[in-house]
């Protein structure tokens, strides 16, 4: 940074996200579970600081040219004080029951880890999960265009 400018890098991930990667070829169980162990190191990162993601999915989950994942899109992250969190972010697929229901009794870290469970169905399965069922706002999105 200097005095008019302020300087922003940004790491080059050449595979792009799992969810271009999937599309492009199955995934073998052997490649989901590496994935998940690496999501899972991620998350372990985050929630040690008391940060919950609130949008883990395919498309969020970059893939280097080693075969590595990066954690994405922390628009939604939020740092957190237990169950603090009661506003309903993320993706509706992939939203914890918990999240959906969140305004009364509000949710926490465990909520990624839902959200974890259904991206492993969307690696395995190359869908998303709950799939062909359409959530209330692409029904009222249809409706209305």
């Amino acid at each position: 940074m200097d005095e008019s400018n302020l300087y922003i890098f940004i790491e080059f991930v050449t595979k792009g996200s799992l969810l271009s990667l999937y599309r492009r070829y199955k995934f073998r169980d052997s490649q989901v579970s590496a994935y998940t162990r690496q999501i899972l190191n991620g998350l372990k990162y985050l929630h040690d600081r008391n940060i919950v993601h609130r949008d883990i999915k395919c498309a969020n989950i970059l893939v280097d040219a080693n075969g590595s994942v990066k954690v994405a899109d922390f628009g939604l992250a939020k740092a957190i004080k237990l169950n603090d969190v009661k506003s309903c972010q993320g993706t509706a697929f992939w939203m914890a029951p918990e999240v959906v229901k969140g305004k009364v009794k509000g949710y926490g870290l465990p909520a990624d880890i839902w959200s974890l469970g259904c991206t492993v169905l969307e690696m395995l399965t190359g869908q998303i999960p709950y799939y062909p069922m359409e959530c209330e706002e692409d029904k009222e999105n249809k409706k209305t265009s």
